[in-house]
């Protein structure tokens, strides 16, 4: 004898032995787990409909416009400048002078806004100083003056800014209903690209790259 006991009785469950180069078989969870597990999935399918109905209908404005879609051509506005100036005319300061346009919709009190517009400002002003063509433009959405004008000078921007405290532009006409929201136009007026969000330096970068025939 070796000191085991080769009749005594198994003590707990026993494996039974795989035979190499195969995997072991799944076993079926109990009635009730299998139950639980239902449930789960059913819940997460729920919350991923609901999540992409709440997507669908951000992507359009209060008045029920669709949002402006890449291909498209950017619709004119005429807007009061938010500081002292001449109004704001998206065509005379794209398309007619034959100039790109990075058209950005903000809000003082948006947060990604605060964050997003000083990088904006300094990209365009660092164009300007080279000489570049392509024109930045603002249209500072649901807000009030007495508001924006501190951020836009806190922001630094000095590129043209349109005020559209009722939405007319940024709701009606270009279907938003959110911001930031960046459009960059190529020199035909055409849209060519669209960020929901605020924009990252890569982004921007590439974009301003891009639009002036950096390819």
């Amino acid at each position: 004898m070796d000191g085991t006991d080769a009749d005594a009785p198994a003590t707990g469950p026993t494996t039974a032995a795989v035979p190499p180069g195969t995997s072991p078989p799944v076993q079926r969870p109990p009635r009730r787990l299998r139950a639980f597990l239902i449930g789960v999935v059913l819940a997460a399918a729920l919350a991923v409909f609901l999540f992409v109905g709440l997507g669908t209908t951000s992507s359009t404005g209060s008045g029920g416009g669709a949002v402006v879609p890449v291909g498209a051509t950017a619709p004119n506005f005429t807007l009061p400048s938010v500081v002292s100036g001449p109004p704001v005319v998206l065509d005379a300061l794209g398309v007619r002078r034959h100039h790109p346009v990075v058209l950005n919709f903000f809000a003082s009190w948006c947060v990604p806004c605060q964050k997003e517009t000083p990088l904006l400002a300094t990209t365009a002003a660092a164009q300007q100083a080279k000489g570049s063509v392509i024109q930045f433009v603002g249209v500072d959405a649901a807000d009030k003056p007495a508001d924006a004008i501190p951020f836009i000078q806190k922001s630094g921007i000095t590129y043209p800014v349109g005020q559209d405290a009722a939405l007319r532009v940024t709701a009606d006409v270009y279907g938003l209903n959110g911001e930031p929201q960046t459009f960059f136009i190529d020199e035909s007026g055409t849209v060519v690209g669209h960020i929901l969000g605020p924009v990252s330096r890569v982004q921007l970068d590439g974009w301003v790259h891009r639009l002036t025939g950096g390819g």
